[in-house]
């Protein structure tokens, strides 16, 4: 099971629905969590809002800052875009999320972008975990993680 860390600068927005996205759509493949390099006191409510809008609910979920341990335990580090300086968290994947203006219009397109990004990743870890299958018992796992059409 993969465990993922996306970061962000706020922990407001980009990271938040990549975290909500990746938990809902990864069944038994993986956990994320997400953070921020300098977090906001709170979720932006504009994501709270067109999360709601795709049926996800995230607003219990609190902007958190980054340390050490979240780094250790991230089998994937993601950050959500340029703005945050890489060398400090060796991350696995750079993504070149900007945050959206103040149109919801913007705010939607972005939680649609970030949904494809994940399904790409899902992919990609459906991928290594075939390298590592032994049994019967771990290709039906996997087969139980596939999308349904």
């Amino acid at each position: 099971m993969k465990r993922v860390l996306f970061i962000d600068v706020r922990n407001a927005m980009r990271s938040q629905i990549a975290q909500a996205w990746f938990n809902y759509l990864a069944k038994d493949l993986g956990f994320a969590q997400s953070c921020g390099t300098m977090p906001a006191n709170q979720v932006d409510p504009r994501a709270v809002t067109v999360m709601q809008e795709a049926g996800l609910d995230i607003s219990h979920q609190t902007p958190r800052g980054v340390n050490q341990q979240m780094l250790a335990q991230a089998g994937l580090i993601v950050l959500m875009g340029k703005d945050i300086y890489p060398e400090a968290f060796a991350p696995t994947y750079i993504w070149d999320f900007r945050d959206p203006g103040d149109s919801m219009a913007q705010v939607r397109e972005l939680r649609d972008r970030i949904r494809e990004r994940v399904l790409d990743l899902l992919d990609e870890i459906r991928l290594e975990e075939l390298d590592t299958i032994t049994n019967a018992a771990q290709w039906r796992m996997l087969i139980d993680c596939l999308p349904v059409p």
